[in-house]
């Protein structure tokens, strides 16, 4: 990267940094805030789903959006719009007018603007990076992300649990603010050559150019079917299942929770600057490989961790802590070596033009099973023990090893040679 692309780079991640750690706080404080107000697995089930469905749903019209529209623009206005919404919702809680419909409501129009500022950023830094350095640079953007994914749920446990939801709103608020700051700076021109403007015809016709170049593409049709099976299941277990267990079975303290989500992070970290340092030029499909399986098997020594002879064995609650951090961050590690590698190749084999209509619409289509999975989940949780929930997810994960093996083995990601 030349100086400019440098310069551009720092301040696209700084922003992303700043932003990621107020809501990495609000993200740890959120499902204690409704635990204690309700009790209710259901709820926080409920609300994880809201903060997912209307984003999902919004999201193909958002990649249009981002096509035809200066991508940065857009970013800065949805982390000042973010800002200001997160900020009302701090002076809410502070005359005392905060509610679960109140709550609910906002966390609606937040998803909503979430989608636009996501079309932007996903399709974003192909045209701030070279190609020869995609990979790099996507190891270097989420080891940032989890870096500050890190600070923030330590930060909010803490917070919350000792000045309450109020300053959670608050320091969320000023870092969106803050990272729009940041993001204007960013020297960057619209690169489409979309014009802009948009209308229902043109949304129509763009979203079914996205569903066809994607449903004609081999690999992708396989990581979809993969995506979706895996998503229904990891992603309920660690929004909704994860936090009521550890808060609310095993007892742990929101300080403590706070700092069991960062190792999830941690992991994420170790496992980017591993891509970054010594694996950028490896065989990204052997890596691929190798963590989705890693994660399967990880899950499933979470799920025997809980069960109630095994925590009676273990005894002390920190002992139990320090046990299941390390199985998180291990996690975390294969996560990125999942992620990052189908980063790139989607970046590569994407067109600028049509970048975040089908990022958009990926996102839609590997996600959707996941509200679905939030909320089935939600309710079970209040009827079922949740030792058997994990087990359950973690048979049914061992399963899909079988079911999609086959479709793994066929996945070939192709890496750019380096000029």
């Amino acid at each position: 990267m030349n100086e400019s692309e440098k310069r551009n780079f720092i301040l696209f991640v700084v922003g992303r940094m700043v932003s990621l750690i107020g809501s990495g706080i609000q993200m740890v404080a959120m499902p204690l805030f409704i635990l204690d107000l309700t009790g209710s697995g259901t709820k926080m089930g409920l609300f994880a789903t809201i903060n997912m469905v209307p984003a999902l749903i919004m999201a193909p019209f958002a990649g249009v959006i981002g096509d035809r529209f200066n991508r940065k623009k857009i970013m800065v206005l949805m982390d000042y719009l973010r800002g200001f919404i997160i900020l009302s919702l701090a002076y809410l809680t502070y005359i005392n007018k905060l509610n679960l419909f109140v709550l609910f409501s906002f966390q609606v129009v937040i998803s909503l603007l979430d989608s636009f500022f996501g079309a932007a950023t996903s399709a974003m830094i192909p045209d701030l990076v070279p190609e020869k350095d995609l990979m790099k640079a996507n190891s270097i953007t989420e080891s940032i992300s989890s870096a500050s994914m890190i600070i923030g749920p330590v930060l909010g446990g803490v917070i919350y649990g000792f000045w309450g939801m109020q300053w959670i709103f608050i320091l969320n608020g000023i870092s969106f603010i803050l990272s729009a700051i940041s993001e204007m700076f960013i020297r960057y021109e619209k690169t489409s050559k979309l014009k802009s403007h948009v209308n229902a015809k043109i949304i129509l016709n763009d979203l079914k150019e996205s569903i066809l170049f994607i449903f004609n593409n081999d690999i992708l049709r396989n990581l979809i079917l993969l995506a979706i099976s895996l998503n229904f299941l990891f992603n309920p277990l660690f929004v909704v299942l994860l936090p009521y267990t550890f808060r609310e079975i095993i007892g742990f303290s929101a300080q403590q929770y706070g700092l069991l989500e960062t190792s999830w992070t941690v992991g994420i970290l170790v496992g980017n600057i591993f891509l970054a340092i010594f694996f950028s030029k490896r065989n990204p499909q052997k890596l691929f490989k190798n963590g989705f399986y890693g994660m399967i098997v990880l899950n499933f020594l979470i799920a025997i961790m809980v069960f109630p002879d095994i925590l009676a064995y273990f005894g002390n609650i920190w002992t139990i802590f320090i046990i299941v951090s390390i199985i998180l961050i291990m996690i975390g590690i294969t996560n990125a070596f999942v992620n990052t590698p189908i980063s790139v190749y989607f970046q590569q084999i994407i067109p600028n033009e049509n970048r975040s209509k089908i990022f958009s619409a990926l996102g839609v289509i590997f996600q959707a099973a996941t509200p679905v999975g939030m909320l089935i989940l939600g309710i079970l949780i209040d009827h079922v023990a949740v030792h058997w929930l994990f087990l359950a997810i973690g048979i049914l994960l061992f399963i899909d090893i079988f079911l999609f093996s086959g479709k793994i083995s066929q996945i070939s990601f192709v890496l750019p040679e380096e000029e």
